[in-house]
């Protein structure tokens, strides 16, 4: 009794030492002088009157507070044994960056938010976030120091209340135990009455030595209550010097873990979510004790809050506790308040959590149709939370966030837009071309007060959607973001250039000037999905490319080669062809080592996509990698598409590497297959492809390529026919009369598109079918490459041109000797440039016209001398049968001589 007494009056004694110093404390921050509370104002008087008319909080969340007080049940904590202080989270919203994995949850009470925050691949949003309550210290305070006599071991932990009651101390042990109470009540009062988080840092600092649990709780929801905010790295703060506090802090959490109660636990989950901290061994373990009948003693917003904290710290409890969380939340869900179940969505989604099916009846009953009362960026929100935790495949959720999307447009910001967007792409709801329209129409509003980012993610969004963005409103973006150029990161570079090339968008010569120059100055934070993002946009808008931002680009590619992947690879590799830029030989040695190694990784369009380029580009990988290719095409091929086959035998053909028999039959099963989904281009690669090898395929795949050329061939360009006709005769292929015939007329009506090789090419295969060529056509075509050759003399083209008319020469008109009179000038400068090949067509083709030149047959002879070990044993007796048809003054007898030499060597190595 007597060691009672003594804490009684202790108690009382430092009790109502507290009440003045909380009145004084609570008189100076409502603005009511120290002299008003000496003329007769006592301390009960001040803390009522200052709980009536709380003081409202400084910062941007303050108006946000007070719209949401309506929401608000209690007084912001529970006056339990042990003063635990459990938070009721109000729910506010704020503009914050986006991380990958989704988007962060701030607090408008302990940040102030940019609205131009960037945006990238994931936009920025906002999310709600635990606002302690305005007059939560005030409350605080009166509870605490009530002038109701209660004692100091009123505010002890329970189980040290029992220990202290069960062994009656010794008169120093009382002593101790006096003082013990005396620092904890002392304790708690600097905790209280701190001014700022420096105050409560210079206590935990200092006495952390008298803290006990109920302080530890209390230190942590103070400092969350003034906004204290950590950065990245741990024990780091905006105040750079609380790290020593922070820690201390962090070891009596570590020290006092069983003594603390589950609503303890909740509310240093929630202090440490507000701060950034990172949960603590100790505190994590504790997190275990959320499940069975310890939720069952927690309220709808503790239990907001514990999801809420577990999502933010990225917290990982077991599997039980996040499905006794789901469970509860499920069976009070009709209790849970809908702006408190956005924050509920939110926590399990950052948690990674997936939600079953039986979410669908409770939202659908108690909240889907309270969307409208939320805000935009809440409803945006709720909207990526859903997708994040599954719930997304149900018509009605969709169509109820639809709707409320629509009704509140013209409130939302350009971030939350973006989202929402997002969000119905990924749950495949179709949102209407005029709903779009009004959103391009918002954005416009928007966007003049926005960073560059959100800007670049709306118009991304929009090709998301496949909505054509009006051409205002892309010339706008384009000056907009021109003019804040140097806010522009990388990602939101490479987004906004893809979805001008998917809009078909070239920017002015200005806009890319200044881009590349931003681009340079960016070196450091482009990653290789930006890099090839920004290259292919180059390549399907056919910009000019300069040497200095080439150099640049293959730096960074070469720089950023270890952690590259095969699409992105795939990417650079094909808008370097598109592009035909000269890629440095030792950067495309490493590309194509890159290549090799991940052989594996690559799917049937990357291959596809690299063989093409290295083809353009004229570079050949060695012949290691080609075998590889080759092994992992064949075995690959029925994931191939149609073109992808077709590129691949294309490439294979470009690059000097004959495929192996195994290749080819596969190839043409699968093609076969696939020949329905061939384009135009696809058949007449694979014919010319085959033409080049002299490799003839099966009689039934030939059959299935021209039974579907018949029927599509108005499809078909000028240069796919000319090449499919030009292969053809090259395989020795007897074309369909029927559908010789349709070419034929094709050829007559388009003959003014045709180009000189096209026609050349076309000719030559109609020569080589059993059927002839139709005069008009002929004469046509003859017509045609008149024209082209007046306009630009091209040898090739006029010795492809003049053959195939020597093989047609009918109707006793000599049309190839026209254009040798027509062309000889021309042909006598240039002639020295044919190939052997070309020198030996020239040859005969003007020997059996009868129009061979002295001039012209001095300098073919000494062409074809040059170049006679190239020719075989059928070129060379070509020539010497047309050497044999000229004249001597023509063609002297040492020239037939040399020939003939050149055929004996040849018969020779033969039977060798």
């Amino acid at each position: 009794s007597s060691s009672s007494s003594v804490t009684t009056r202790v108690g009382a004694s430092c009790s109502s030492r507290m009440k003045t110093c909380s009145s004084l404390t609570s008189s100076r921050r409502s603005g009511v002088g120290v002299h008003t509370m000496r003329k007769g104002m006592n301390a009960t008087t001040t803390a009522r009157s200052f709980v009536a008319k709380p003081r409202p909080r400084p910062g941007p969340a303050q108006s946000q507070c007070n719209a949401s007080s309506s929401r608000r049940t209690g007084t912001g904590f529970s006056n339990v044994s042990n003063q635990v202080i459990c938070p009721r989270p109000s729910v506010l919203l704020s503009s914050v960056p986006a991380n990958q994995n989704g988007y962060q949850v701030k607090s408008h009470a302990w940040q102030q938010t940019s609205a131009s925050a960037s945006s990238s691949y994931s936009t920025q949003q906002t999310s709600r976030a635990i606002e302690w309550d305005y007059d939560y210290e005030v409350q605080l305070a009166a509870n605490l120091w009530e002038t109701s006599g209660a004692t100091a071991d009123q505010y002890l932990d329970g189980r040290e209340k029992e220990s202290t009651r069960e062994h009656t101390p010794s008169s120093s042990s009382e002593n101790i135990l006096e003082e013990k109470n005396k620092m904890t009540i002392t304790v708690n009062r600097l905790i209280t009455e701190a001014p700022d988080a420096y105050g409560v840092a210079h206590v935990a600092e200092t006495h952390w030595r008298s803290f006990d649990a109920t302080a530890t709780v209390r230190a942590i929801a103070w400092m969350a209550k003034f906004g204290l905010r950590s950065s990245e790295s741990d024990g780091m703060t905006e105040y750079a010097n609380l790290g020593e506090a922070i820690k201390r802090l962090k070891t009596l959490v570590a020290k006092f873990s069983t003594e603390f109660s589950t609503r303890d636990v909740v509310v240093l989950l929630g202090g440490f979510a507000q701060l950034g901290w990172e949960l603590t061994p100790a505190l994590s373990d504790r997190v275990r004790s959320l499940s069975g009948g310890n939720l069952e003693k927690l309220s709808s917003q503790e239990i907001t809050c514990t999801v809420w904290a577990l999502g933010r710290t990225n917290a990982k409890p077991p599997k039980r506790v996040l499905k006794g969380l789901e469970e509860w939340c499920l069976r009070h869900s009709s209790s849970v308040e809908t702006p408190q179940m956005v924050q509920v969505v939110w926590g399990f989604g950052q948690l990674s959590h997936r939600l079953t099916d039986k979410w669908y009846e409770a939202l659908n009953s108690f909240h889907m149709k309270n969307l409208r009362v939320l805000k935009p960026s809440e409803q945006a929100l709720f909207a990526w939370s859903l997708s994040r935790v599954g719930l997304c495949n149900d018509r009605s959720v969709g169509k109820s966030l639809l709707d409320a999307f629509k009704s509140s447009l013209r409130q939302y910001d350009l971030i939350s837009m973006n989202l929402m967007l997002k969000c119905f792409h990924l749950m495949k709801i179709r949102v209407p071309s005029d709903l779009l329209a009004k959103c391009e129409v918002r954005c416009l509003h928007c966007m003049s007060k926005c960073a560059t980012g959100p800007i670049a993610d709306f118009i991304y969004r929009c090709v998301k959607t496949r909505h054509e963005v009006n051409m205002h409103t892309r010339v706008y973006i384009e000056n907009l973001v021109n003019s804040k150029m140097d806010d522009l990161n990388s990602k939101d570079m490479a987004l906004l250039m893809w979805s001008f090339a998917k809009l078909g968008h070239k920017p002015k010569a200005r806009f890319l000037k200044r881009l590349e120059n931003q681009f340079e100055l960016l070196e450091t934070q482009f990653q290789p999905q930006s890099l090839s993002l920004l290259i292919w946009a180059y390549a399907k808008l056919r910009l000019p490319v300069s040497r200095r931002f080439a150099e640049s680009h293959y730096y960074m590619v070469w720089k950023q080669m270890s952690s590259m992947n095969m699409q992105c690879l795939a990417n650079i590799m094909w808008s370097y062809g598109r592009l035909d830029l000269d890629v440095p030989k030792d950067l495309f040695q490493e590309l194509m080592a890159h290549f090799k190694l991940n052989l594996k990784q690559c799917n049937s369009q990357n291959i596809s996509n690299i063989m093409v380029s290295c083809a353009r580009l004229g570079k050949r990988p060695d012949d290691e990698l080609l075998s590889l290719i080759e092994l992992n095409a064949t075995r690959k091929m029925g994931k191939f598409s149609s073109q992808g086959m077709s590129n691949v035998l294309w490439s294979f053909i470009k690059l000097r590497w004959r495929p192996t028999e195994d290749f080819l039959l596969s190839f043409q099963k699968h093609f076969g297959a696939k020949l329905q989904k061939a384009s135009p281009q696809n058949v007449a690669n694979v014919v010319w492809s085959f033409a080049q090898i002299r490799y003839m395929p099966y009689e039934n795949v030939m059959e299935s390529l021209f039974e579907s050329v018949e029927k599509n061939l108005d499809t078909f360009s000028e240069q796919d026919v000319a090449t499919l006709l030009w292969g053809c005769g090259k395989l020795r292929y007897e074309i369909a009369p029927s559908v010789l015939r349709k070419f034929q007329v094709y050829c007559l009506k388009r003959a003014r598109h045709f180009s000189l090789h096209d026609i050349s090419l076309s000719l030559w295969g109609f020569t080589q079918q059993s059927v002839d060529i139709q005069p008009e056509v002929l004469q046509v075509m003859y017509e045609m490459s008149i024209k082209h050759l007046d306009a630009s003399f091209h040898t090739e083209a006029f010795v492809h041109l003049v053959w195939s008319l020597s093989v047609r020469n009918t109707n006793g008109l000599n049309r190839g000797a026209i254009l040798v009179g027509r062309y000889e000038k021309q042909l006598l400068e240039t002639v020295h440039t044919l190939s052997g090949y070309d020198a030996s067509k020239l040859f005969c083709s003007l020997a059996f016209l009868d129009c061979m030149t002295p001039d012209i047959c001095s300098k073919l002879m000494k062409t074809i001398e040059s170049r006679i070990h190239c020719y075989d044993e059928s070129q060379l007796q070509s020539i010497l049968n047309a050497a044999e048809t000229l004249e001597l003054t023509i063609c002297d007898h040492a020239f037939n001589q040399k020939v003939q030499v050149a055929i004996a060597k040849c018969n020779l190595k033969g039977t060798e």
